[in-house]
């Protein structure tokens, strides 16, 4: 959703947003065509830095930001926005030759391009408080009084997530019935998609005592994995809702040129008519309301006519519901998919315990923007032993670390992040710093796909804000590479 990807539009004036944690969201190209703006427009940049290099570039000439002598910040009037954000308008136009180049295309709903600040900054206390939950567990540990006050505990965070859900629903059907999400199709390893979601939602189904199985599977298909793997989440969080003992799994089997990617659970399952029903609200064009559906289903529903994939449904009253997605395979590699029929034994094994795993002495860098979010990971890690060392941007980090650095076991960080460099940037270079490599994560409340995608294919693991103390624990575990004791 960032404007400096959007081809050169219409006649627009030049604009730049800001989310409510003063970073760049957005921009239109008559703005990044300003000379005092041109090249320096980043995601993430925040409205402190952006004035503060232009009015020492003006003072002192030539600097290495690149600031040349005169570039003072243009004249502009600040518009302040109801999530808590704001709008900069900058007076005059851009040169002839510009407007010319801005002419081609609209902006497009102003609105729209504030939904990933706005997700965004919703999620953040939200990941604060799923932390410091987290964290108050494992201060209180047997000094909880019975089990109802931890089953009260556990509530809390239920409750939590469940919010995360709903935001994450409500912001992604937004953009999806506004024509803003666009999918981006290629060969992806569906593998891939599978384990970052199993990942993610397998401490959900251990905390309510359920089991949840995912099938390892070869295949390649042709899709976007970004919006795949949200549609993916949003049939696993109905089916976490509707299943009370038992077990959920997810598998894939393939039919001719499709591959069929089945979630399977145990719960309650459906009577004939409410089989129907559902079979009929599935197949209702997108845009016709929720009807019986629910956020998850409505916005699986959404998901699946935008990338042109199937949707089948079976039950039996009493015995659970089997709900398929037909996803077309890659030519190349269609015949190597695993048939979920075929493979349960090898998968079904459960994973190491990560609870039990010995993280204490870990040194662990954090890069969080967020005060609130830093000092809520600073708290739970802290709780589990690990040594941290927290900054809000990369230049805070290279500062903490020091000219003779120690090297870290990990760093954590951010997408979004004050000044230049985003997450990525920020790992890759403080791995730099070392003559080993360090193992990186981003943690992000980020939606866009665009923004997930980039992070995906930085080969860094990705967890979204708000996370499980459980499900970050156990990533942490993994990329140290720690056996349980």
């Amino acid at each position: 959703m960032n404007g400096s990807q959007d081809d050169a539009g219409g006649a627009v004036p030049a604009i730049l947003v800001f989310g409510a944690n003063g970073l760049l969201v957005d921009w239109t190209p008559a703005a990044a065509d300003l000379p005092a703006l041109a090249g320096r427009l980043i995601a993430g940049l925040s409205a402190e830095d952006l004035c503060t290099h232009l009015s020492s570039g003006a003072e002192m000439g030539v600097m290495s930001t690149g600031v040349m002598p005169g570039d003072v910040m243009p004249e502009h009037t600040v518009l302040p926005l109801a999530n808590g954000g704001a709008v900069w308008r900058f007076h005059g136009s851009p040169s002839s030759s510009n407007s010319r180049r801005a002419a081609a295309s609209p902006m497009g709903d102003p609105a729209g391009r504030l939904f990933a600040a706005a997700s965004h900054d919703l999620r953040q206390p939200l990941a604060a408080l799923s932390l410091l939950i987290g964290t108050l567990d494992g201060r209180l540990g047997g000094r909880l009084d019975g089990r109802q006050d931890r089953d009260l505990l556990r509530s809390m965070a239920q409750a939590v997530e469940s919010m995360r859900s709903m935001v994450d629903g409500h912001f992604d059907l937004v953009r999806l019935e506004s024509g803003l999400t666009e999918p981006d199709i290629r060969t992806h390893a569906v593998n891939g998609v599978l384990m970052r979601l199993a990942l993610e939602v397998a401490p959900r189904f251990a905390d309510r005592g359920l089991r949840f199985t995912v099938m390892p599977c070869s295949a390649m298909v042709r899709t976007d994995s970004a919006l795949l793997e949200r549609l993916l989440h949003g049939l696993v969080a109905n089916a976490l809702r509707g299943t009370i003992r038992g077990r959920v799994l997810l598998g894939c089997r393939t039919r001719g040129d499709r591959l069929r990617i089945e979630l399977w659970d145990s719960g309650r399952g459906l009577s004939p008519q409410r089989l129907a029903s559902l079979r009929a609200e599935l197949a209702k064009p997108a845009g016709e309301g929720a009807g019986s559906l629910g956020l998850d289903l409505t916005l699986v529903r959404g998901l699946a006519r935008k990338l042109g994939l199937g949707l089948e449904v079976c039950a039996e009253e009493g015995r659970g519901t089997v709900i398929a997605v037909v996803v077309p395979l890659s030519v190349e590699t269609g015949a190597d998919a695993t048939d979920a029929s075929s493979r349960e034994e090898a998968v079904a094994a459960p994973a190491p315990d990560s609870s039990t795993a010995d993280i204490s002495r870990t040194r662990i860098l954090v890069i969080e923007d967020d005060p609130m979010v830093l000092a809520a990971l600073e708290a739970l890690l802290g709780q589990w032993g690990c040594s941290v060392v927290g900054a809000e941007s990369y230049d805070m980090a290279v500062e903490r670390i020091g000219p003779a650095p120690e090297p870290f076991d990990l760093v954590i960080s951010d997408l979004r992040l004050k000044g230049a460099a985003n997450g990525i940037v920020a790992i890759r270079q403080i791995a730099k710093l070392f003559d080993r490599p360090v193992p990186g994560m981003i943690l992000t409340g980020d939606t866009d796909p665009k923004r997930l995608r980039e992070a995906r294919l930085s080969g860094y693991p990705l967890l979204h804000k708000p996370v499980a103390p459980l499900a970050l624990r156990a990533a942490v575990v993994r990329l140290l590479g720690h056996d349980p004791l």
